[in-house]
């Protein structure tokens, strides 16, 4: 336990030292001040007696102090990074609880602990601040600020607090892009209109269409398919109706697929292969050595000393094709990964390269060159199949992003990247990732882009907003707040998951308009606040319910975006229903329920034999459903009607359905 704790910790510091800053230091406070500071605002325990400090110096705040609390036995831990200037940028802590999932405060009293505590962290700032969305997770609630100026929102200028359930104690707080004494947001004159704007959003590259994939690991099917998505760093300069790109700063992951298994180099020789040994053996043997591979790499990175010898490796298959295997070598100064069978460079790491602070010799245009006559020398004829992403350039300067493109659509999932040493002149890193055997759909029926884009306007507000378009430049922009969560079918309109299976549609519900006096009203309110609901505006409390809403309603926090085949598949892996009692529209039983109930505690083993359970209701019990009846009595989560009676075959109503659901999260 303690071992976890110090990876969850070292992951915690990790992440505070990212935060983006809040404001321009002022007169430092030093570490005594710093402290005093921090324990004004956040309630220290003198149980969390371990203190240790940090700082570091940031170009914007200036210095910054971390400061850490932990209690001798690591139940307890406490992190906080605080601006010299007084600012608290981030706070989050750990403490090992006992506690259920159901809190003893709402929703409401939640919100008020998270703003009395932001008006201690961020008095200036508050008023700034408007609540956009507030979830439940098991301990905690979570709440998401973002900053409005002149009643408009601000892109990526948000705040995220956490609170526990039981007593009100913020658990987590971190800002996020913050902005500067500097910046200045101006006040918006005449604007071309949200419609003219949506007009210029579908002129400009902000909506692509173009070919996802999605692997799925049971099955091990790769599948392609054609989308439209947005790009959330495209805006409309809302005065002009010209096309902005945001000012972000970030860099693009790269990096290919990785290992399913790492194998040994050869495969003794067995009498009693299974056909699917023996595949594996055939596919083995027409494999290039360790050697071949480390000629093949070294004869590209024509630089590196040819005697270079790997100081490690590992032969792994790829995880989307099972045919397709890799040898990864790892020398002292560098990495490579070279195609097992068709000899080609797929990636190249250099360790050695400058670290950017040296005085740049090559330019950008040579350094084009230089990625552009190595991509096509490695990639052979792939290179013939992708186009540069000349966004990448101007992001990363020095790195060049090629993308796939079939019969003129992008495909983003493969790839070749360069980047150059902007001092040497020689290749700093190389990524092929390609998929061979791929089969891309047609796409002469795709809906235009500007069908599309209602789609997405019509979920997401395509409104008036605050972004950064430079450095030191905020403007007023039509443009999407957020992206969204889904992706447009180019043949139907509707709206696909990021998997390419159909969208769910589903938000946490915050109220229902026909519970007020009811006697299940409590419960099923306590259940909101607690981020367990029932899909509706109406809660319907007398109508029965099915299988499948009572699993969900159950598993409410992870079942939003699960279609019904894979919210099942879920179950299934996690020993809550069987494939057999699978009956998504079937009304529901009491004992059914119970028994689901019970296997949701993983308490099945104890259970599933009802010879060894007494009958504690008055009325008989079926013996398959005996063990489940009485540990769901046991447990509190079912007692039976005023008789006694279990009523195990009586089909069960959504009110009754809030109270086994509220029961059960209290027996965990």
């Amino acid at each position: 336990m303690k071992k976890l704790l110090s990876l969850f910790i070292m992951a915690v510091m990790i992440l505070t030292t990212a935060v983006p800053a809040f404001a321009q230091p002022a007169a430092g406070l030093g570490l005594e001040r710093a402290i005093v500071k921090v324990k004004s605002i956040i309630d220290i325990p003198e149980t969390a007696s371990i203190f240790e400090s940090g700082s570091w110096d940031d170009p914007e705040t200036g210095r910054v102090w971390n400061l850490t609390w932990t209690s001798p036995d690591y139940e307890q831990y406490f992190s906080v990074s605080i601006t010299d200037s007084g600012v608290i940028l981030s706070f989050s802590s750990h403490i090992t609880r006992d506690t259920g999932i159901i809190g003893g405060l709402t929703r409401e009293d939640g919100r008020k602990s998270a703003e009395e505590f932001l008006r201690k962290a961020l008095p200036e700032k508050m008023s700034d601040f408007r609540l956009v969305d507030g979830r439940s997770f098991d301990w905690a609630f979570s709440f998401t600020y973002r900053v409005f100026i002149n009643d408009i929102p601000v892109n990526n200028m948000t705040l995220n607090i956490d609170v526990d359930k039981h007593n009100g104690r913020v658990m987590n707080y971190f800002g996020h892009n913050f902005a500067g004494d500097r910046d200045v947001f101006p006040v918006p004159g005449e604007v071309v209109g949200a419609e003219k704007g949506l007009a210029a959003f579908a002129g400009s590259d902000g909506i692509s269409l173009i070919y996802n994939s999605s692997f799925d690991y049971q099955t091990r099917e790769l599948n392609i398919f054609p989308s439209y998505v947005l790009n959330s760093n495209k805006f409309i300069d809302a005065a002009s109706g010209e096309v902005l790109d945001g000012y972000m700063d970030f860099g693009r992951a790269y990096g290919g697929a990785r290992a399913e298994a790492v194998v040994s180099d050869s495969a003794e020789e067995d009498a009693g292969l299974t056909p699917e040994e023996q595949r594996l053996v055939d596919v083995m043997a027409g494999l290039i050595s360790r050697e071949t591979a480390v000629r093949s790499a070294l004869s590209l990175l024509s630089w590196l000393p040819s005697s270079s010898s790997p100081q490690s490796s590992s032969l792994s298959s790829m995880y989307y094709d099972r045919e397709k295997y890799v040898w990864y070598l790892n020398f002292e100064n560098f990495s490579a990964s070279v195609d097992a069978k068709s000899r080609e460079l797929l990636s190249f790491y250099s360790y050695s390269s400058s670290d950017g602070r040296e005085s740049r010799v090559i330019s950008e245009d040579a350094a084009r060159r230089t990625a552009v006559e190595f991509a096509r020398k490695a990639a052979g004829n792939k290179f013939d199949s992708v186009v540069l992403d000349e966004s990448s350039v101007r992001r990363m300067g020095h790195s060049f992003f090629f993308t796939r493109n079939v019969n003129g659509t992008p495909f983003p999932g493969n790839y070749i990247s360069v980047s150059v040493d902007p001092v040497s002149g020689r290749i700093a890193h190389y990524d092929l990732v390609w998929f061979d055997n791929a089969v891309f759909p047609d796409l002469s029926e795709a809906i235009s882009a500007e069908e599309a884009l209602e789609v997405f306007a019509g979920e997401d507000s395509f409104d008036l907003l605050y972004t950064r378009v430079a450095e030191d430049k905020i403007a007023v922009v039509y443009g999407f707040i957020e992206g969204p969560f889904f992706l447009v079918d180019p043949f139907t309109g509707t709206k696909l998951g990021h998997d390419g299976k159909p969208y769910r549609d589903v938000r946490a519900v915050d109220s229902y308009e026909d519970i007020a006096g009811k006697w299940y009203e409590q419960v099923v309110n306590t259940l909101l606040d607690n981020g367990y609901f029932l899909d509706g505006d109406a809660f319907e409390g007398g109508k029965q319910i099915t299988q499948e809403e009572f699993l969900r309603y159950m598993h409410s926090p992870f079942q939003a975006h699960y279609s019904s085949d894979d919210f099942y598949e879920m179950l299934i892996r996690n020993n809550v229903i069987n494939e057999g009692e699978k009956a998504p529209g079937s009304i529901i039983s009491r004992q059914d329920a119970a028994k689901f109930a019970i296997r949701f505690l993983g308490l099945d083993k104890a259970a599933k034999d009802g010879s060894i359970f007494r009958n504690v209701f008055s009325d008989a019990v079926s013996g398959d459903y005996l063990g489940y009846a009485a540990l769901a009595r046991a447990l509190g989560i079912m007692q039976g009607d005023a008789a006694g009676n279990f009523n195990g075959g009586r089909e069960m109503t959504r009110a009754e359905a809030a109270v086994v659901v509220f029961n059960l999260l209290k027996a965990i």
